[in-house]
């Protein structure tokens, strides 16, 4: 095989793999798994400008005549990296768990000489042994784990989920080559520019250390520094306090992941690192977000209650503090939004007197109307979201407002979904729209609830906004906030 430009030791990756993860499905239809994965990365490294970087894999370099193990030692002895694809046939085979040791007996100077890749979901007992410990590094996943337990491959038979296998490659290019010492272009390097924002990401138990890294792949692709910035934990408490302080001292911004264990306890104190971040946290007058996944199941199997999980193990909610229970991808999403130049969240503001706003239906009849709602206040570009009980707490009501677009729905409907919203949000709007039982609605009066008629929902953005005006969810056009 020819390359552009002659590769050299210093700038060689080994590519570890097991032969039974790049057999070719029986139709043909698709590449064996590490051939495309070579092929995908082999271009990220040369579109981002880092082409000198040698992926070294043995069925490009090895011809059939050749002695296969000195070849592979060789090659194990020259190459700065090892990118280990971790699968079940991986860990079945000796030469490949072999391949790792000596790579890392050779480069026992440097404790980041290897980049973990997921193919598979491992159980952590069924790792190389110092891929066990509780500092180990988590690596690549290309697979997600979804709310059900299912494991979901991004590539299987052919690529099944475009937009996270590239993501997931275009990161592993950018760790290659930063790793390696490449120089990228000054145009590149221009584009790389962070935000001049950084945000606190507390290091993570290992039940979440692998939704951790994801999010901090996610923020730094979207140039948003990340701190702190290690693989390794201090031994003692009072070293990991200090690196914890300096961390948070450059953050404008921290992020809590709180799942159900609370991680390793540093020698010299009885406190674990989780709860001891947010202690330390606590003390920054900036705001947090306590991240408590609801599909983090408890031991019992049940969903978690994230308010419930804070109050019992954390404590009251503090001033400047929120709770969110969404997937990690919509963790990400509500940073990198937040983290938008002013100029970009002004626009995308457009004026709000509220950062979120939630539409209800109190009957199913009603869905259909709040759904259409929902996607019209969308294309003003509010923070909306329709309404589900169980993610209800985790919103800020002093900053929360909800439409209750209000069809067909019982009276006795709607208090019941009334009782559903506590805390009660900043307001609420019951917009009457024909149908139903007109006299009560008519006559609905409760205290702190608004109850608007109109004759039907709007049918364009301009409508939308007028609607919204007169609700006091947007301001006025032209008006200072």
């Amino acid at each position: 095989m020819t390359e552009t430009t002659q590769p050299t030791p210093e700038n060689a990756v080994f590519i570890s793999y097991a032969r039974a993860d790049n057999e070719q499905p029986p139709d043909k239809k698709a590449e064996g798994w590490v051939s495309f994965f070579w092929n995908q990365l082999r271009f990220e490294l040369t579109d981002r400008g880092a082409a000198e970087a040698k992926l070294w894999l043995d069925r490009y370099e090895i011809e059939p005549h050749e002695a296969f193990t000195p070849k592979i030692e060789q090659a194990l002895k020259q190459a700065k990296l090892l990118l280990p694809i971790l699968s079940r046939n991986w860990i079945q085979r000796e030469w490949c768990q072999r391949e790792l040791e000596l790579f890392v007996q050779q480069h026992a100077d440097d404790n980041d000489c290897y980049i973990p890749v997921f193919k598979h979901r491992l159980e952590r007992e069924h790792l190389p042994l110092l891929m066990q410990n509780n500092n180990a590094r988590t690596g690549y996943q290309f697979f997600e784990i979804e709310s059900t337990g299912k494991t979901r491959e991004f590539y299987w038979r052919g690529l099944k989920d475009e937009t996270a296998y590239y993501d997931l490659v275009r990161t592993i290019a950018e760790v290659i080559s930063d790793k390696l010492g490449i120089v990228r272009p000054a145009a590149m390097a221009s584009s790389m520019a962070t935000t001049g924002q950084t945000v606190f990401i507390a290091l993570a138990a290992s039940d979440l250390r692998d939704a951790r890294q994801r999010l901090v792949n996610d923020l730094q692709k979207n140039n948003i520094k990340v701190v702190p910035e290690v693989d390794t934990l201090p031994d003692t408490a009072e070293a990991f306090e200090s690196m914890i302080r300096e961390a948070l001292s450059q953050a404008v911004f921290a992020v809590h992941l709180l799942g159900e264990k609370s991680g390793s306890t540093p020698e010299g104190t009885n406190e674990p690192i989780v709860p001891l971040q947010l202690r330390l946290a606590r003390e920054m007058p900036y705001q947090r977000i306590l991240w408590v996944p609801r599909w983090h199941r408890t031991e019992t199997g049940d969903k978690r209650n994230p308010v419930e999980v804070v109050t019992e193990h954390f404590g009251a909610l503090q001033q400047n503090e929120e709770i969110f229970g969404k997937e990690v991808t919509d963790l990400s999403q509500l940073l990198r939004e937040r983290f938008k130049p002013a100029s970009q969240a002004e626009e995308s503001s457009s004026g709000a007197t509220f950062n979120q706003l939630l539409i209800a239906a109190a009957d199913p009849e009603d869905e259909e109307l709040a759904t259409e709602l929902a996607n019209l206040i969308q294309e003003c570009k509010l923070n909306v979201q329709l309404f589900d009980p169980e993610t209800y707490a985790e919103l800020t009501p002093e900053t929360s407002a909800v439409l209750i677009p209000w069809g067909m729905a019982s009276k006795e409907n709607l208090q019941a979904l009334l009782s559903k919203l506590s805390p009660v949000p900043a307001k609420i709007v019951c917009l009457r729209l024909p149908g139903g039982n007109e006299i009560e609605k008519r006559r609905f009066f409760q205290k702190g609830i608004i109850s608007k008629k109109i004759e039907a929902l709007p049918d364009d953005t301009q409508k939308c906004q007028d609607l919204l005006e007169s609700l006091e969810i947007l301001l006025p056009y032209g008006s200072e906030p």
